[in-house]
């Protein structure tokens, strides 16, 4: 590691390990900091991902998946079911892999990857930040400098917070998760499957998401100002008793999950947010991956022309970062927040009823060719109580 770089990118998950990879392969030094062990682990997250949200990849090695879904249901609180075919849904990753392989690319492209090692205080003696000092696991700390710096530390985006990006959220604005690895469950391996209902997850949901025909990751994501830091576990573990009581669960995490902010937790001045550490992401289901990764290409990409001279003055970096990343993602980011905010009004009756008129208008005919806009006016022309709905979405 040496003390001067280009650009030093805080975080080597999917939206850092993708930064790192484009300033390097523009032939600038970066460095990429991982605070823990290895790239990918602890694992913290679902692993389900749509195929266009990796359709920015150059390839999809088979190592990276688990599973190929081409099915998903969802379960009502009355346990009314409705399965959809889409072919090529998406993928169940091993993130583990995915993360490790992806920092390897920034690697191999000359991005310097340090383990162990955190990333802190910035130093700011005028508009720019100059320095970052990096925690070593010997204890030392080391200032590092650099034109650009990347946040990409996750949810808790610590060297944001302390450059002062407002990028804080309300208790009703996470999602609270916790999920299992579940073993010795006999369930298939191309259907992802959802269950709603403001018993089984208020605010929220469970998802059962096979990582094989013998195993799954099972979660639960939950949201609301009454609820306590212990009852997404409490919840998802009587959601195991219910359905999967034979169940061998081997690990564990949880934590927060973020929603999308608006749009000023990007960039603040020579410092640019991406993934989780900007609230990349969508709000209704809490999905992430394919926002991590189009955040991370596009702020590498606006930090390479930074570092090269094509932009000269900071405040117009904002045409290329954000901004690309907000011609791409920013009316999706939108919709979804604004889905969430009508989700949460929900009933169980709500849900029932959704279940029921999916299942009749996706009698005989799969996803592939689904049209938002058609379907929606059958659920409102099927119950039009739903309508009173609509408002939270416009």
């Amino acid at each position: 590691m040496r003390s001067q770089y280009d650009a030093v990118v805080i975080g080597a998950g999917p939206a850092g390990s993708t930064a790192a990879y484009e300033i390097a392969s523009a032939g600038f030094s970066v460095l990429l900091l991982e605070k823990h062990s290895r790239p990918g682990f602890p694992l913290s997250c679902a692993e389900a991902v749509s195929i266009g949200a990796v359709a920015s990849l150059p390839e999809m090695r088979e190592e990276w998946i688990s599973t190929r879904i081409k099915r998903a249901c969802l379960v009502g609180p009355n346990q009314c079911r409705i399965t959809v075919n889409r072919k090529n849904a998406g993928y169940i990753l091993d993130r583990p892999r995915f993360d490790f392989a992806l920092a390897e690319r920034a690697r191999a492209a000359g991005a310097d990857l340090v383990c162990n090692a955190i990333g802190r205080d910035l130093t700011r003696p005028d508009r720019l930040f100059a320095s970052v000092d990096v925690l070593l696991e010997s204890g030392e700390t080391v200032p590092v400098e650099a034109k650009v710096f990347i946040a990409a530390d996750g949810v808790e985006s610590q060297i944001a917070r302390t450059a002062g990006m407002t990028n804080l959220c309300n208790r009703d604005e996470v999602f609270a998760a916790a999920q299992y690895r579940v073993e010795e469950i006999d369930i298939e391996s191309d259907v992802m499957t959802f269950y709603v209902g403001r018993k089984i997850a208020p605010g929220g949901y469970v998802w059962v998401f096979p990582k094989s025909d013998r195993s799954a990751n099972i979660g639960i994501g939950i949201t609301g100002k009454t609820l306590r830091g212990g009852d997404a576990v409490r919840m998802l573990n009587r959601f195991l008793r219910t359905w999967y009581p034979g169940g061998k669960i081997g690990s564990r995490s949880c934590g927060l999950v973020p929603t999308f902010q608006g749009t000023g937790t990007f960039r603040l001045h020579n410092i640019l947010a991406v993934g989780d550490a900007a609230r990349a992401i969508d709000s209704f289901s809490g999905a992430g991956i394919g926002h991590a990764l189009s955040s991370g290409k596009h702020a590498g990409r606006a930090a390479a022309a930074y570092i090269s001279g094509e932009i000269t003055d900071i405040g117009e970096l904002d045409s290329l970062y954000p901004g690309r990343y907000f011609d791409e993602r920013l009316e999706e980011l939108k919709l979804y927040a604004r889905l969430r905010r009508a989700y949460l009004r929900f009933t169980d009756g709500d849900f029932n009823d959704i279940v029921y008129i999916l299942r009749d208008y996706f009698d005989g005919r799969s996803a592939d060719n689904i049209h938002v806009g058609t379907l929606i006016v059958h659920l409102i022309k099927t119950r039009p109580r739903l309508l009173k709905f609509i408002r939270y979405v416009l």
